[in-house]
């Protein structure tokens, strides 16, 4: 087998990685870049023949989850290139572009979805999804087999969230030692380790009990963290939300065997509800929940949690800066959040579980933070082939 990163050996987001044999070729992942520090982004999106231009020239996509850094660009993808997906993933992303009235719903509704666990086979490579850990409810790493050999491709995980303690069993009875293990590495150039999602659940208890109008500012897919808010509720106030979130929920609660997932005191905002009794309300940017916040900044027992990554406030996001500021200015903002992404010590603990001879960072801009990990630590340009 052969592996070509054709983006992503030095940035986070927009990653896409070739895998290929003698027969077959595939990519993983097809998405959007994430803006660069100023709010700008890239002038030339990557083009790739054979993916999103000219004739098409391979027999599959695979998407790991439904974040737009990994997703975003499946409009662009030819005809006749089959796309793979999660299951929960194409219902997650159906919803979103039927209510964003977007044009890529027609490339959500033509793509294949997989079994988690669950192998099958484009060409001569056998697929296994592996579900992972992450901000993202529907994740998967890829065990990718062919002609003897073995590589793990981990898509964006974590073990520090709710279902990374079952990680290791997973990775053990599924996938076993590797030959080559390519891993995101989002946090290797950062010094702090993330909270887990067990210590925000503690600061969002006491938060949610301390203030009788809570705004939590987070992604709508975010599921984990969503139930988190939801359940922590406290007996006698409402969990409100718009109709485009209370359809996410209803889909959950039907695909999940949890009944921590069950969002059963979701209630849409405005249903005659006697809100000065108090609420927890998720939110996102945009005029209908900024109008709704207007409201409540005044009041003493207002709060807004803001429960995603810090970097959007530092000049990426200047509209969701102007979003929050009502709050910030008068001191009525807590930062509570955890990453998504894998420390360098979830990174050394899949070393040690999957046994590779070579590691391959992506996903990442600082790649040498894992020199020394116990396997060779590969290199390569964007557009680089490494042979195994």
């Amino acid at each position: 087998m052969e592996v070509i990163i054709h983006r992503g050996m030095r940035q986070i987001g927009g990653c896409v990685t070739e895998v290929r044999t003698a027969e077959t070729r595939l990519i993983i992942d097809f998405g959007s870049d994430l803006p660069a520090e100023d709010g700008t982004f890239p002038e030339e999106p990557l083009l790739l023949e054979g993916v999103n231009w000219g004739a098409p020239g391979y027999d599959a996509v695979l998407f790991s989850h439904y974040h737009a850094d990994h997703v975003g660009r499946i409009q662009e993808i030819l005809p006749g290139v089959p796309c793979y997906m999660g299951s929960i993933t194409k219902e997650v992303l159906r919803i979103l572009k039927r209510w964003l009235k977007s044009d890529d719903l027609p490339y959500i509704e033509q793509a294949s979805t997989f079994t988690p666990l669950q192998p099958f086979f484009v060409g001569d490579i056998k697929i296994t999804p592996i579900p992972a850990d992450h901000s993202a409810y529907d994740a998967y790493m890829f065990l990718l087999e062919a002609a003897g050999q073995k590589i793990l491709h981990t898509g964006d995980f974590r073990l520090h969230g709710f279902r990374g303690p079952s990680t290791e069993s997973i990775i053990t009875r599924y996938v076993g030692s590797v030959d080559l293990l390519i891993t995101e590495g989002t946090l290797l150039g950062r010094s702090a380790a993330p909270l887990s999602e067990f210590a925000v659940q503690e600061q969002m208890k006491e938060l949610l009990c301390q203030y009788r109008y809570v705004f939590v500012l987070c992604s709508s897919t975010n599921i984990d963290r969503l139930a988190m808010v939801c359940n922590n509720t406290p007996r006698g106030r409402y969990f409100v939300c718009d109709s485009y979130q209370r359809e996410i929920f209803a889909l959950i609660r039907e695909r999940s065997k949890s009944r921590y997932y069950g969002f059963h005191k979701a209630l849409v905002y405005g249903e005659n509800l006697a809100l000065d009794r108090g609420f927890v309300m998720p939110v996102r940017k945009g005029p209908f929940f900024k109008a709704v916040m207007e409201k409540y900044v005044e009041r003493p027992e207002a709060l807004l949690i803001y429960s995603m990554w810090d970097g959007y406030l530092a000049g990426r996001d200047l509209e969701l800066l102007d979003f929050v500021k009502p709050f910030m200015d008068l001191g009525k903002m807590e930062f509570v959040h955890s990453s998504g992404h894998a420390s360098l010590e979830d990174i050394k603990r899949l070393v040690e579980w999957t046994r590779p001879r070579q590691v391959l960072p992506i996903h990442t801009e600082a790649p040498e933070a894992l020199e020394g990990v116990g396997a060779e630590l590969i290199s390569l340009p964007d557009g680089g082939v490494l042979s195994l």
